[in-house]
């Protein structure tokens, strides 16, 4: 008996852990990765003695961090759950742990002397060994992708690129996309469109982009606002480079227009969701409150004198939910009156604080920004944290742009100051440098960028949240 129980408790251990991973993907593809987080934390504790449940869990947290821009927290936990995954012979969630380390190589190739991209490739390769020995589709198109990646940033400081490398790259872009088109793998087809962005850039193939992009935004679904407002980027992008200024003035209005759609969207489920909890709880009550007419009931036929106790006990508890339904309708109230506000004309009383905030983005971390764009919704009554949350992602995104340029401290400061309109010798003078370095930071900007003037500069810059 006792045996049979501890085999009952096991087995539920395993099914909420697994049901917590579930919930937890679910808020990650709502870009709520707070609750995502908390809800893989607490799979992790249940997963003692269960191994795969625990390497799940890990990579869950893995992929969590890499979104929020965690990236070494991210490869502690990577090592962990490959280890694990190794050591018990668990092929189909090794082969997504080495996809993740891949993408942490990736990321990490922001200057020359950081790269990392052999040690990406080694990791995207056996990854790809292990996806088409288990016959798993998804991970197979993941590790094409990634491994494409690693060989668009091996030619990313090569001038002129090695042709080579460049063919290369775009067959494994190309592969990558069709085996998740032959399999109807909708999030790595959409992906896989995104990722040729840098790889037409860089062979400057400007015209084919325009074209592939073009007809990708044509195609899309009419509700699928965040992929229409990334494609939007890039076609302003394009559209600069080739000196077609109304078309990129036209394309950044469609830019503007998706992504106030999508935060209406965002907004619409928030409400949803918030509606739906006021639903719940209602129900509740009433079935609360049915639960108490039959106990009195029940208690006038077997004891009338009690009536009169359990009569003020119903009625203090009756009081006390309806004090809880008017406190959950007021939030509700106070919600759609905050979400009914354009969040780019918000109230005068923390309109300074975002701004400054977003000035300074580009140099504070992701847990930084969390931070102040908590500060900033305690001390406005009438900010929401969603909302703000939504923020800080908006400005982590806006900083990982940056940080994949490549900008340093010292080129942010010349943009920033040539904004103000001061001349190089000014801004030698301020900065203590000569002329002749501030000269040579600024084509280096210009590279980075991918501009050739000032003006061009800072247009790209201030598209970025620099100025």
């Amino acid at each position: 008996m006792m045996i049979m129980r501890l085999m009952y408790y096991a087995v539920l251990a395993v099914v909420m852990a697994e049901s917590l991973i579930a919930q937890a993907g679910k808020d990650v593809s709502s870009q709520k990765y707070d609750a995502a987080m908390e809800k893989a934390l607490m799979a992790l504790e249940q997963s003692e003695g269960q191994p795969r449940i625990k390497v799940q869990a890990l990579q869950t947290i893995v992929g969590i961090d890499i979104m929020t821009s965690r990236d070494a927290d991210a490869w502690g936990k990577a090592l962990e759950a490959e280890a694990i995954a190794r050591k018990h012979g668990l092929d189909k969630e090794l082969a997504g742990i080495l996809i993740s380390k891949a993408k942490l190589c990736s990321y990490a190739e922001i200057s020359p002397e950081t790269g990392r991209n052999d040690e990406g490739l080694e990791y995207a390769n056996e990854a790809l060994r292990i996806a088409e020995t288990i016959k798993e589709p998804e991970l197979e198109a993941e590790a094409c992708f990634v491994i494409g990646s690693l060989y668009i940033n091996k030619n990313r400081w090569s001038d002129p690129i090695d042709q080579g490398i460049y063919r290369t790259a775009g067959e494994w872009l190309d592969r990558g996309q069709a085996v998740a088109d032959a399999n109807g793998i909708e999030r790595l087809r959409r992906n896989g469109v995104l990722f040729r962005s840098r790889w037409f850039q860089q062979g400057g193939r400007n015209e084919e982009a325009l074209e592939y992009f073009a007809n990708a935004r044509k195609n899309l679904p009419e509700d699928d606002h965040l992929m229409a407002s990334a494609l939007d980027d890039r076609l302003v992008r394009l559209y600069t480079r080739t000196g077609d200024a109304q078309s990129a003035l036209d394309a950044h209005d469609d830019y503007v227009r998706e992504i106030t759609r999508y935060m209406n969207q965002k907004s619409d489920e928030t409400l949803q969701e918030m509606e739906t909890r006021f639903e719940v709880k209602e129900k509740e009550y009433q079935l609360v409150k049915r639960g108490y007419q039959i106990t009195i009931l029940l208690m006038l036929v077997m004891l009338a004198a009690a009536i009169i106790v359990i009569a003020v006990n119903h009625i203090r508890r009756v009081r006390r939910r309806n004090d809880e339904l008017l406190r959950i309708n007021a939030t509700k109230e106070q919600l759609i009156e905050i979400l009914s506000k354009d969040l780019r004309n918000p109230a005068q009383a923390y309109r300074s604080d975002l701004e400054k905030l977003s000035e300074e983005a580009a140099t504070l971390d992701s847990e930084q920004i969390r931070e102040r764009c908590r500060k900033i919704a305690e001390s406005a009554q009438s900010i929401n944290q969603d909302v703000a949350n939504y923020v800080g992602d908006i400005l982590i995104e806006r900083g990982r742009k940056i940080a994949d340029i490549g900008l340093s401290q010292r080129e942010i400061q010349i943009i920033r100051l040539s904004a103000e309109g001061l001349t190089a010798a000014e801004m030698a003078e301020k900065l203590f440098l000569s002329v002749h370095t501030v000269n040579t930071h600024r084509q280096r900007i210009y590279a980075k960028m991918d501009v050739k003037n000032v003006s061009d500069m800072l247009h790209t810059a201030s598209e970025l949240g620099i100025i």
